[in-house]
């Protein structure tokens, strides 16, 4: 499949949410009624569903099944194999936690399961163009709700999420940017605002992996059971016959998502955020191409750069070779700060090889962190202001790509242009 970053109508359309109109609730606007939540206390069981069993959803609620007190009571998804093969997963997590004999109901239709007054939480892991209309009723039903990343498949779409939240005050809702979560992150944040590396001017941050070495693991498998692809593609303008490709790697397609500057990209982007306190770019510029995954139609290879008024942050996605890894260097006046993975390294200016400062990975699982704020009352580490922030870089450097030109952001008005 040729993969083009040219821009018709329709795709710009997608890329800047001005077919948001399309989205089409349905009969989520008259579920208001159902925001009476319970009251969970300290010990009482959380009951949650979860819409989008893939194998990130089915992760996120395997996790949250290691928790005493904690129930998957219900799955949702398009394909039969994945809720087979996420019932079996989180049913195990269950007993190995002490909750045995639990029915997992399964549906088609995630209406069916936000109707369900016993469902207190649900965990949202769809494709990234089915985020939102789950994200909307999930709120209307007054579910708590475990977003996965990226929070929305365009900045249109990601205000009327915020919007929608914002209707309902008492919902706890985490965003799956997991790093934040991370408690060396933040004292990696304290030791910066301490002037340990001086002044940031440049940072860059990184996600490389190696999909030319090895298989693709989103490339498709043989599986049994129904796929309902017309639902599939029901956010579409775009729709097409079933395509493996497109089903199984969907991160790839734009019809779908937005490739890997909010697949990967949002991770460090979001870091970056965390460590600088500063939220909100300038401006953006990008380019890239495929250069190896040839069935890709977003870049294998991405270059993005942003301006944020006391700083530039640049960004790279390299799936075609691994070196790099993932991570972030905050450039200072005085020093240097060195992110891989989970470990942090701060420099000295003009020191290479001996850190003054180093901060293993501590803190709570992200997913945990969600499910205590559902008991306390407590923000979470990642609420659904920064899930939105946190996209903008990468929203605005696509339609920066796609367009082959610069793109301002306005953060009064929240318009790319």
């Amino acid at each position: 499949m040729k993969a083009s970053k040219s821009l018709s109508r329709r795709s710009f359309l997608a890329a800047t949410g001005s077919s948001a109109a399309a989205l089409a609730l349905g009969s989520t606007l008259a579920r208001s009624a159902l925001a009476q939540r319970r009251a969970i206390g300290a010990n009482d069981r959380i009951n949650y569903g979860l819409i989008g069993s893939g194998g990130q959803g089915t992760n996120d609620a395997c996790v949250c099944a290691d928790i005493k007190d904690v129930t998957c009571v219900a799955l949702c998804d398009l394909a039969e194999f994945r809720l087979d093969e996420a019932s079996a997963a989180i049913t195990q997590h269950m007993e190995k936690a002490g909750t045995a004999g639990v029915k997992i109901d399964r549906y088609d239709d995630y209406h069916r399961l936000l109707d369900r007054k016993d469902i207190d939480a649900v965990i949202i892991a769809t494709p990234d163009h089915w985020h939102a209309r789950p994200f909307m009723a999930a709120c209307e039903a007054g579910k708590h709700i475990y977003q996965e990343k990226p929070f929305c498949f365009t900045l249109e779409l990601g205000k009327q999420m915020t919007e929608a939240a914002r209707k309902q005050k008492d919902i706890t809702i985490q965003i799956g940017t997991q790093r934040r979560s991370d408690m060396n992150n933040l004292k990696a944040k304290a030791l910066i605002e301490e002037g340990k590396i001086g002044e940031i001017k440049y940072v860059r941050a990184f996600d490389c992996r190696n999909y030319m070495a090895g298989a693709d693991p989103f490339a498709p498998r043989p599986v049994k059971g129904k796929i309902d692809w017309d639902k599939f593609q029901e956010p579409c303008t775009h729709k097409v016959p079933y395509d493996e490709w497109r089903y199984f790697a969907w991160r790839w397609y734009w019809d779908y998502a937005n490739g890997l500057i909010t697949d990967v990209g949002v991770h460090v982007i979001d870091l970056v955020h965390m460590i600088t306190g500063q939220t909100v770019p300038k401006s953006a510029v990008c380019n890239g191409g495929v250069y190896g995954m040839k069935y890709w139609e977003t870049p294998d290879i991405v270059n993005a750069v942003w301006d944020y008024g006391t700083y530039t942050l640049v960004f790279t996605s390299n799936f075609t070779n691994g070196y790099e890894g993932d991570g972030a260097i905050f450039y200072g006046t005085k020093g240097t700060m060195e992110i891989r993975g989970n470990d942090i390294k701060v420099f000295e200016e003009g020191q290479k090889t001996k850190p003054v400062a180093r901060f293993p990975r501590e803190g709570p699982v992200h997913q945990h962190n969600w499910l205590e704020c559902i008991r306390t009352g407590k923000t979470p580490n990642a609420p659904i202001e920064l899930g939105f922030n946190s996209l903008v870089p990468s929203h605005i450097a696509n339609i920066a790509y796609r367009k082959g030109t610069k793109v301002t952001w306005d953060a009064k008005t929240q318009t790319a242009t």
